[in-house]
């Protein structure tokens, strides 16, 4: 599962806590390349969007102590902010139903300076509207974290990074993780690479005008810091419980509701009857992923100091399975990752149909199994690629992740006529609820058709 980072490269680093301990915990590669320092389970990684879940706790704080609650408008605490926001709430910030512009798309493009939150906050009180009225849809906002960081800031009257070193690293005894500020030095850090074809070697990538953002991934922490904070949330160490669990739920326009969706710093999936809490976060040289499965008091974390590999939601689910006592399926595309290694692509359907037979066993996810497929298309592993995408399409002809698997690999190799054919498929099958895929598979085949 870690084989691309073993050796000279960057580094992964993981642990499984179980039952409040650290079950397993192990780490490849290195934290710093230039000066050939190894990572370890103490390695500090930029965390992005994991970061999230630490700044909604910081405002779930601020609500513990009755200095907001969930009602508390944008404009009451930041009174500058133009009457367009005046019915954003905490609560749609939180759960990334604000309707709030995203400041990726307002920052000029030739702009080398780095953005920081208050700046933030500054694009978007220039602006003169939403995306849509708030509370009415769920996109996605960096935008919202942010100005969760400066409604800390502004509410508690101290800077963000001290904010959430006193109340929240310190009180879960999270002593070596901190919050990013350029310039400030962070312990036992780790950098963020990529690989670089031309020079044939691994390069230093890892700032950006993003990376001095501190609400929506400014927070650097190491697997075992991740595990003290992990232990805080089943109990009552930093909030109160009906907090947690509201953190813990998922949001819709007419409040809380069961079933998949997003809480506070937090995806919500159901599978099994069981709540699994999740989220990633990716930036420019490191990609991570948190797990979370509190029924069975069981977490996974992997922190990752290169962007150039994916997959770590598998890899995630696998190791909860792998440490669960039987308790959760394998996740059934890492057992024919492993075949596929073993043996070649040539035989995906038989090696399946012999795992299936115990299908109690697996997980059987056509998305994760397609994510196996460009895996190894990203790789130029033409051959794998192409019987994943086509065992995909085959097995599961009613859904949409084959077709666009294999109009991806067509497109990629240049056969435009067959891109356009399967993304014509993916249209044919895709539901609604899968909107944004139809929407690119259009768009796809606009250009190639010209």
């Amino acid at each position: 599962m870690f084989r691309n980072y073993i050796s000279e490269r960057p580094s992964a680093s993981f642990a499984v806590i179980k039952d409040g301990k650290i079950e397993d915990c192990q780490s490849f590669g290195y934290a710093d390349l230039e000066n050939k320092i190894q990572a370890n389970c103490e390695t500090n990684y930029r965390l992005a969007s994991v970061t999230k879940q630490f700044t909604a706790m910081g405002i779930l704080k601020l609500i513990n102590q009755g200095e907001l609650n969930f009602d508390t408008k944008l404009t009451q605490v930041i009174p500058e902010f133009p009457d367009y926001g005046k019915e954003i709430t905490i609560k749609n910030l939180l759960t990334h139903r604000s309707g709030l512009q995203d400041y990726s798309k307002l920052y000029p493009k030739d702009s080398e300076k780095p953005l920081v939150d208050k700046e933030v906050l500054d694009l978007l009180i220039a602006q003169d509207s939403l995306l849509f009225p708030a509370n009415t849809q769920f996109k996605y906002s960096n935008s919202g974290y942010a100005v969760l960081a400066m409604i800390i800031k502004r509410v508690s009257g101290k800077t963000f990074k001290r904010f959430m070193e006193e109340e929240i690293f310190e009180k879960t005894g999270m002593t070596n993780s901190t919050i990013y500020v350029k310039g400030a030095p962070i312990k036992n850090r780790a950098f963020g690479y990529t690989f670089n074809d031309s020079l044939n070697k691994y390069i230093n990538i890892d700032q950006n005008i993003w990376s001095a953002i501190q609400g929506d991934g400014g927070v650097y922490s190491s697997v075992s810091d991740y595990a003290k904070w992990d232990n805080s949330l089943y109990d009552e160490t930093l909030v109160s419980s009906d907090l947690l669990n509201d953190a813990f739920s998922s949001w819709d326009e007419n409040g809380k509701t069961e079933g998949n969706g997003y809480g506070f710093g937090w995806f919500i999936e159901m599978e099994n009857g069981k709540k699994y809490l999740r989220h990633s976060g990716s930036t420019t040289g490191f990609i991570n992923i948190s797990l979370r499965i509190p029924s069975e008091k069981l977490s996974v974390v992997i922190f990752t100091n290169t962007s150039d590999f994916g997959g770590l939601r598998r890899t995630a689910s696998f190791l909860a399975s792998l440490y669960s006592d039987g308790q959760l399926p394998i996740p059934i595309d890492v057992m024919i990752e492993k075949e596929i290694t073993n043996n070649g692509s040539g035989e995906i359907k038989t090696y399946y149909d012999t795992l299936i037979l115990s299908k109690d066993n697996y997980k059987v996810d056509t998305e994760d199994l397609t994510r196996l497929g460009f895996s190894y298309l990203r790789k130029d592993e033409k051959e794998d690629a192409f019987n994943v995408f086509i065992f995909v399409k085959m097995e599961f002809p009613q859904n949409f992740d084959g077709y666009i698997g294999l109009a991806h690999y067509y497109k990629k190799y240049g056969n435009n006529e067959k891109a356009i054919e399967y993304f014509k498929k993916v249209i044919e099958v895709a539901t609604s609820d899968e909107q944004r895929h139809i929407d690119f598979s259009k768009k796809m085949i606009k250009e190639l058709s010209e």
